[in-house]
């Protein structure tokens, strides 16, 4: 779905100046996207980002710890519409992010999906096709960012749901970096038209990289092990989500209660 955002917001904002939208960033250094967003990427980055920090008020302050070249995953809670928009706001790096296949087909942003490097995905949420697809993107060196809990929660990230084991499939496999987000603040809705519209105080919040050193590529497989690894996966998520929503870790709860 973000291919129609990027093109409803550029269009919305095209004429607007870059800069004004800089204030009160904490750093003087200017956005430098890699030369992998291109000539015409480059535009709607700028669109999204302005939209963005406008209407979502969106923090500018920092990007996502991607590596700067090179594959990389990036997992995030999903709590709307426009949660594409609002991480690659944070980017330098271009996200191909998985799409219902109907509207990677349609004529008008076809494209615009394919220079992105988006990947389509069956609605059945049982699309082979889309992981060989996400394996693919990442032996050619690009971030493949995926929402686990396979959902929208729309109540502005104060809820997570299950994590699937899809993405701890793509890590063990790949061996990639893998970067926890975790957005908050985020208009509470599912629908596209409303997460546009909606006035919101987003916030987007990165951890380092999940540990994944005592895993290999030969456990993608096993059950046991994926379900381990999307504990981990959880684990970094709600620990970003305590620290976006001020709220106590689990490993700081079980402090306290043996204190007590």
């Amino acid at each position: 779905m973000n291919a129609w955002h990027l093109v409803i917001i550029s269009l919305a904002v095209a004429s607007t100046a870059p800069a004004m939208f800089l204030r009160g960033r904490k750093s003087s250094v200017r956005p430098r996207p890699k030369a992998e967003f291109g000539p015409v990427l480059l535009p709607l980055w700028w669109a999204a980002r302005a939209y963005c920090r406008l209407w979502h008020r969106l923090p500018l302050d920092g990007w996502a710890p991607l590596p700067p070249r090179g594959p990389a995953i990036l997992i995030a809670n999903h709590t709307c519409c426009i949660d594409h928009l609002l991480i690659q706001s944070r980017s330098r790096r271009v996200l191909g992010y998985m799409i219902a296949r109907d509207m990677y087909e349609l004529p008008v942003v076809h494209h615009f999906c394919v220079r992105t490097g988006c990947i389509p995905v069956d609605r059945d949420g049982r699309d082979l096709r889309a992981m060989r697809s996400a394996l693919r993107a990442l032996e050619d060196g690009r971030v493949v960012p995926i929402f686990p809990e396979g959902r929208i929660s729309p109540e502005g990230g104060r809820t997570l749901g299950a994590i699937r084991s899809g993405a701890a499939f793509l890590a063990l496999r790949s061996g990639v970096p893998v970067v926890p987000a975790f957005l908050s603040g985020t208009p509470e809705t599912i629908e596209i038209g409303p997460s546009l519209r909606r006035r919101s105080r987003s916030r987007v919040l990165f951890g380092p990289p999940v540990d994944l050193s005592d895993f290999d590529a030969s456990q993608a497989g096993n059950k046991d092990v994926l379900a381990r690894v999307s504990q981990r996966f959880e684990r970094a998520l709600r620990e970003l989500q305590a620290r976006s929503l001020g709220l106590k870790t689990s490993e700081e709860s079980a402090d306290e209660g043996s204190v007590e």
